[in-house]
């Protein structure tokens, strides 16, 4: 790799205010010398003209020389920056392979050699996509976490852990003159073991909210046939983007829409009416919006208080017995405006329920005020220190340390063997090690870095 220099445009396909292209190689210096005509003052932008294989200008814009080890790949890196015409970048690239020893490079490459270079480590690495996919703001600052080191930081200080403690029982095995460890050591011994399991407990709990963070809150609306869902679904969204009729079972697909309230991004999902059916349409639709419910975090089951109440809410209350307790149900009673019941919240049941008119958007204060207060449980602290992404690679070998730590704990209890658990836990620490990337595979690094665009 050292001997390939690789070239890609940095900036997005198409036409733009700017482009940047970026050589990171031992060729780097030569394409400044032919490009550009002369060598850049390292990390200084200079304003300078790209020249093709006749001398003829192509562009002008700027040029920035970063000399190793001090540049993202941690090789020699030339960027330059010309103004954003596609065709432009075309004969810029063009020019610079005509240079032996240079080609494109491939989905990642750049930060695969920041990587292989120690300019960072596999999470890093792996923030940096999860940073460009992000789509809300706790996202973006769970990414930046993540580069910046905070989540290595947590795993290598678990490492420094299972290190110190190898150390500790070699030292004893090795040196102790007693022919038995002491029954002191053994307690600190098994304390530490504890220790590390408890750390691998906290950091499994604080990485399951990446799904959350990263697609927003999952939330439904279901409820009975002709009860406002789709009303309402239009008027969370700001947007007509569900059908709304006086026709049972209208809505026979999911409707998707992502919005963002009080800073939350919500995935908000529009459903079709729960209720018994002989169309085969409309029961696949059922069959949906069942399915979607069982996924959701937050479900609100609408009703018609014109209709017979109590009929719908005994069929609500046996609806919601088979839902998963993680889900928080709201029962949003609807069309209050046909009644003299004015807006309010009310439980019933242990089950809050908001009195209210969709369309009329009458008690629709409460609702705002009642909706933030549920989403206060998701307000993670973005600002602090434990506020970070977890990829699922990085949980499961999490978990398996954590398996590896028990299992060398239930050994020695039945063999005394402190042998045995220094092999379990050499394996928790190659386990915490493939986290970062201190251990690591060809098929591994593959399956990381294709997945992102050229140029990065």
């Amino acid at each position: 790799m050292s001997d390939t220099t690789i070239v890609a445009q940095v900036t997005p396909q198409g036409n733009g205010g700017v482009y940047i292209v970026r050589i990171s190689g031992k060729k780097s210096h030569r394409v400044s010398l032919d490009v550009l005509g002369k060598f850049l003052k390292p990390r200084y932008a200079s304003y300078v003209k790209f020249f093709d294989v006749n001398s003829e200008v192509l562009d002008q814009g700027i040029g920035i020389w970063f000399p190793a080890p001090n540049s993202y790949t941690g090789e020699d890196v030339l960027e330059l920056q010309g103004h954003g015409n596609s065709y432009i970048v075309k004969l810029l690239i063009k020019r610079i392979l005509k240079i032996p020893g240079i080609r494109i490079a491939r989905p990642g490459e750049f930060s695969e050699r920041a990587f292989l270079n120690d300019k960072i480590d596999l999470t890093q690495a792996e923030s940096i996509i999860d940073l460009i996919n992000a789509s809300s703001e706790s996202a973006v600052k769970a990414s930046l976490k993540s580069l910046n080191g905070s989540f290595s930081d947590k795993i290598k200080n678990i490492i420094n852990k299972v290190v110190d403690i190898r150390v500790m029982l070699e030292s004893e095995l090795n040196f102790s003159e007693e022919e038995d460890l002491n029954i002191n050591f053994k307690k600190k011994f098994l304390k530490k073991i504890k220790n590390i399991i408890n750390c691998l407990d906290n950091l499994l709990c604080l990485s399951k909210n990446r799904k959350i963070i990263q697609n927003g809150i999952k939330v439904v609306i279901a409820g009975f046939p002709n009860t406002g869902k789709s009303s309402f679904f239009n008027l969370l969204s700001c947007k007509k983007f569900s059908i709304v009729t006086n026709i049972k079972g209208t809505t026979r697909d999911l409707i998707h829409n992502k919005i963002y309230f009080n800073k939350f991004l919500i995935e908000l999902t529009d459903t079709a009416g729960i209720r018994r059916t002989q169309n085969k349409v409309e029961k696949i639709g059922i069959s949906l919006a069942k399915k979607e419910i069982y996924k959701s975090e937050i479900l609100f089951f609408l009703i018609d208080i014109t209709k017979n109440k109590n009929d719908q809410l005994k069929k609500f209350f046996k609806f919601i017995q088979k839902l998963p307790s993680s889900i928080t149900i709201i029962l949003i009673c609807n069309k209050i405006d046909l009644t003299n019941i004015p807006p309010h919240l009310s439980i019933y049941k242990n089950i809050h329920c908001i009195y209210m008119s969709i369309k009329k958007k009458i008690g629709l204060d409460i609702f705002i005020k009642y909706f933030k207060k549920i989403l206060k449980k998701y307000n993670y602290d973005v600002c602090g220190e434990n506020f970070f992404l977890a990829r699922q690679r990085h949980l499961e070998e999490i978990i398996l340390a954590k398996k590896e730590l028990i299992l060398g704990k239930k050994e020695w209890k039945k063999n005394k063997n402190y042998e045995v658990i220094a092999y379990f836990l050499q394996n928790a620490q190659n386990a915490l090690n493939r986290v970062t990337g201190k251990i690591f595979s060809r098929d591994i690094l593959n399956k990381i870095f294709s997945r992102f665009c050229i140029g990065k």
